[in-house]
């Protein structure tokens, strides 16, 4: 018996389409057939770990998105990307990714305690 799939709450049709767009038009960040999404994954998270030292840091939150939207609980991403969000003095965006963060990881305790302290 088929279920019918729904979109979850946690779901941003936006954010998935510009990811996808985003991935059929970068160059080599699409995973190669063969690949595991593991060894993809390793490779976007170096990718951007690099972007990110290097002051690309729009570049380093594109890619660690992409990384969210393969690996939806990838504590290492949201991390980055509310330590991003976080220099950039942004907090309305970091405050949206430790919500994001918070429903979607099992061990969330760490990003409920940073949402408080900056609320």
């Amino acid at each position: 018996m088929k279920e019918n799939r729904k979109i979850g709450e946690n779901f941003d049709v936006n954010d998935a389409e510009d990811i996808f767009d985003k991935l059929r038009n970068v160059k080599g960040k699409t995973k190669p057939k063969g690949e595991s999404k593991f060894k993809n994954i390793s490779y976007l998270m170096n990718e951007a770990q690099y972007l990110e030292k290097n002051g690309q840091l729009g570049e380093a939150v594109e890619l660690y998105k992409q990384i969210i939207f393969i690996l939806p609980d990838s504590i290492k991403a949201y991390e980055a990307i509310a330590n991003i969000y976080q220099k950039q003095g942004d907090i309305d965006s970091e405050k949206e990714i430790l919500k994001k963060a918070i429903s979607n990881c099992k061990e969330n305790d760490e990003f409920k305690k940073r949402l408080n302290e900056i609320t």
